[in-house]
């Protein structure tokens, strides 16, 4: 069955979950797009909840919910959606306690979000703390992370997390453009948390408190300051790679 109307049950649900409201009633959102689809069935086909999909793309989709290319188009936010859409429950949130974790502080931007949750996830930061950021299950930041979104844990933090990630034996690293610079710098051992400050105004001072030490990105050209997901991308990388070469010196 080919479903045509805005007033279906799961065609409401999916135009729906563009608002951070039922996202958050219904613990559910949105992911769009072939490629991220199929990424998520490879990684973590038990949290789709409905998989939809368009008649031309049914036969590669069995059990989908089949919407009419028009109906797909007006209930989804990409302009473009490739025929295929899924709804998923969020993942679980609560820390693993990886050796590498990214604390996000004020990163407003979805875009600036996305590429940070994506970054982490590809250089094994696996718990990002996220503390007054942007939702990360917007359909802008799902868009960013691409499936990293279900690879990594996103616990809520506040301005308390700092002190207790210290308990549990993590270094807190801090953004500063006034830090130490990252490429001299001599990683410490243990367990590690990078601190990324939003864009505008950078880490909080409460949270900037708790902080280790500071590091920053050296900078030529005149230049103020660097993106949030660039400066952060450039110090989970750097600081993977010096503790990594420490680890093959011993």
């Amino acid at each position: 069955m080919i479903i045509t109307s805005r007033s279906n049950k799961t065609a409401k649900l999916v135009a729906s979950l563009s608002k951070k409201k039922y996202r958050d009633e219904t613990g559910l959102f949105l992911v769009e797009g072939k490629r991220a689809v199929c990424d998520v069935l490879a990684a973590a086909p038990g949290l789709i909840r409905e998989l939809i999909t368009v008649p031309a793309l049914a036969d590669d989709y069995p059990g989908a919910v089949i919407f009419s290319d028009e109906l797909m188009s007006s209930v989804c936010e990409t302009v473009t959606a490739q025929g295929i859409a899924a709804v998923l429950e969020k993942p679980r949130s609560d820390p693993s306690g990886s050796e590498y974790a990214l604390f996000l502080d004020g990163v407003r931007d979805p875009g600036n979000l996305g590429t940070l949750i994506r970054t982490a996830c590809a250089a094994g930061y696996n718990d990002v703390y996220l503390k007054d950021c942007a939702d990360a299950y917007s359909g802008k930041t799902v868009r960013s992370t691409m499936s990293a979104i279900v690879k990594v844990r996103l616990p809520l933090a506040d301005e308390t997390t700092p002190a207790k990630l210290k308990e549990n034996g993590y270094t807190l690293l801090c953004a500063d453009m006034s830090g130490k610079n990252i490429f001299g710098f001599g990683a410490p051992d243990g367990k590690i948390c990078v601190v990324i400050g939003g864009e505008a105004d950078g880490v909080s001072e409460k949270v900037r408190r708790e902080c280790d030490t500071a590091v920053s990105v050296p900078m030529t050209g005149n230049i103020e300051s660097l993106n949030a997901a660039v400066s952060g991308a450039i110090l989970m990388y750097e600081i993977l790679r010096i503790k990594n070469e420490t680890k093959n010196i011993r």
